[in-house]
C-alpha cells in the first residue's frame, strides 16, 4: 500500500501519485478539488430551525451587546460630569474658604500718615545797615549816603526783617580805588583809601533785594 495518496485523471481514468500536476499517462492538468465544509451540527446547515433559531440567538446577543455598551456609555457620561461638577464646586468652595482666611487673618493696612504742609518760607520786608561808631545809629540804607575822611574805616552792621528769613548778604563796591571791603556775613569792614572829593557806591545785595549805599571821600 503507497503512503502517497493517489489521485484518479478526470480524462483517462488512470491512477497517479496526487502530488503531480499532470496526469503521467496523457498529459491532463490535474483538476483541483474544492472541499466543501462538512456541517458539524444541524444548527450550521442552512435553512434548518435549528440554523434559523442559531441566527435568532446571534441577533439578540448583538442587540443585548449594543444595549449595554450603550448603557456603559451613558453612565460613563454622567459619572464624569458629576465629577467635573463636584471638583467645580469644590474648588469653589476652597477659594472662598482661602479668601475667608485671608480676610480673617490679614493684617489691617496702617493709616497712612499725612504729609505735613511745608511752611510758607517768610520773605524779607526790610533791612537796615548801622555802625558801632554812629551815636544815633543812622540807617545808611535809608539815608543811602555816608561821608569820611579818606584814611579812615567803619564797621557796617546789616540786619533784616523777619530775622527767620534765610540770607547770605552779598557786599560788593564800584571802585575799589575809593573805597575797599572786606564782607563777613551780615557784617562789612569799609576802608576808604581814595582822594578827597571822591565818592563811590557800595551795594548790599539780600536775596533777590538790592541796596545802594554812597560812600564819600571828604
Amino acid at each position: 500500500m503507497s503512503i502517497v495518496p493517489n489521485t484518479t485523471c478526470r480524462r483517462c481514468h488512470r491512477q497517479y501519485p496526487s502530488y503531480k500536476s499532470r496526469c503521467p499517462y496523457c498529459g491532463t492538468k490535474k483538476e483541483k478539488q474544492v472541499r466543501s465544509p462538512v456541517p458539524e451540527t444541524d444548527s450550521a446547515v442552512p435553512g434548518t430551525q435549528a440554523s434559523k433559531n442559531a441566527a435568532e440567538t446571534m441577533n439578540l446577543q448583538m442587540l443585548m451587546g449594543t444595549v449595554l455598551l450603550v448603557a456603559v456609555i451613558v453612565i460613563a457620561l454622567v459619572m464624569v460630569t458629576f465629577n467635573v461638577g463636584r471638583d467645580a464646586t469644590d474648588r469653589a468652595e476652597v477659594e472662598q474658604q482661602i479668601q475667608e482666611e485671608i480676610q480673617t487673618t490679614a493684617l489691617p493696612l496702617p493709616t497712612p500718615t499725612p504729609t505735613p504742609s511745608p511752611s510758607p518760607q517768610p520773605q524779607l520786608s526790610d533791612m537796615e545797615c548801622t555802625s558801632d561808631i554812629s551815636d544815633n545809629e543812622i540807617d545808611f540804607i535809608e539815608t543811602g549816603y555816608f561821608g569820611l575822611p579818606s584814611g579812615s574805616s567803619i564797621d557796617l552792621n546789616l540786619k533784616w526783617y523777619p530775622a527767620t528769613v534765610l540770607a547770605n548778604p552779598e557786599w560788593s563796591v564800584d571802585d575799589e580805588t575809593i573805597a575797599q571791603i572786606t564782607p563777613n556775613g551780615p557784617q562789612c569792614h569799609v576802608e576808604l583809601v581814595g582822594a578827597e572829593d571822591t565818592e563811590t557806591v557800595l551795594h548790599i545785595k539780600v536775596n533777590e533785594r538790592e541796596e545802594q549805599i554812597t560812600i564819600y571821600c571828604e
